[in-house]
């Protein structure tokens, strides 16, 4: 794959009935120390619009780009939407919830080598609970673990956002079937298509959490979700992996486990989250 010295980097958002904090992602991405980039926001049909069309175009930025889709469709077929139109040799994506430190894609863009053997990059985050603060770095810090299957194949240890070449992102695409598990699920078929991804120490992104907002998966949903999601990739998972993922189906359900269904799951991992379930961890 070639590249050049100023590569165009294309950032897809997808929004629903976020306006403000929608607004909040786009200034962080305007923020940006590299230049050399586009933004693709779809909107999925959102009640309230008005202002965040507006901010778009009054920006009068040509980096910008913002559609409104008249019916709703769904975050992975929105996300799918801006995939297919995105012009640039890498892609990555930001939530219209989170935010951008200035120097996420010069970070990402330095170590660019690496995707010749890795599937993508990823980074630490940090974590803003609803204070107000100055400078991201005086936020708790939420570290990822470095990549090993062993941990991925129980759970994402990945994040919602991952750096890579475009082309990988068109053809593996969002499974517009989940629920739920949207991310994990294309980032495990990444790894399983192009090798294990890196991961870089610095954080780039705010997650914003309890931030008040409509969240958009619901409990009943997130089950489904994560059930398809498990069936979908049961055969790729060790003995130890499966016993993780039928537990964690257990907790998003919120359905006691009877004594043998505890025998058939426990393993010391398992035993340990079900402790801290009890103690309200």
């Amino acid at each position: 794959m070639s590249t050049t010295a100023n590569p165009l980097i294309s950032i897809y958002m997808p929004t629903w009935n976020r306006q403000q904090l929608a607004i909040r992602a786009i200034k962080s991405v305007l923020r940006q120390d590299y230049p050399h980039w586009e933004m693709i926001i779809v909107d999925d049909c959102s009640a309230s619009f008005e202002q965040l069309q507006q901010f778009v175009e009054e920006l009068g930025d040509a980096r910008v780009s913002y559609t409104r889709n008249a019916i709703n469709s769904g975050a992975c077929a929105v996300r799918n939407q801006a995939i297919l139109q995105a012009t640039g040799q890498y892609i990555t994506g930001i939530d219209d919830d989170d935010e951008w430190t200035p120097n996420r894609l010069s970070v990402f863009l330095a170590n660019k080598h690496l995707l010749t053997t890795r599937a993508f990059l990823y980074a630490n985050d940090y974590v803003c609970q609803g204070e107000v603060y100055a400078q991201p770095a005086s936020l708790p810090l939420y570290p990822k673990s470095p990549f090993s299957r062993k941990l991925f194949y129980k759970r994402n240890i990945v994040g919602n956002q991952v750096f890579t070449w475009g082309w990988r992102f068109k053809e593996c695409l969002f499974d517009t079937q989940l629920k739920a598990a949207q991310d994990y699920d294309i980032f495990l078929r990444m790894v399983e298509e192009y090798g294990e991804p890196w991961k870089i120490e610095e954080a780039t992104q705010i997650l914003h959490i309890n931030h008040g907002e409509m969240q958009i998966t619901s409990s009943p949903k997130k089950f489904s979700g994560y059930f398809h999601f498990y069936r979908k990739h049961k055969d790729k998972f060790d003995r130890a992996s499966k016993k993780y993922q039928l537990f964690t189906l257990y907790q998003i359900r919120n359905k006691r486990m009877n004594w043998r269904t505890l025998l058939t799951l426990f393993s010391l991992r398992n035993g340990k989250r079900l402790a801290d379930g009890l103690r309200g961890k």
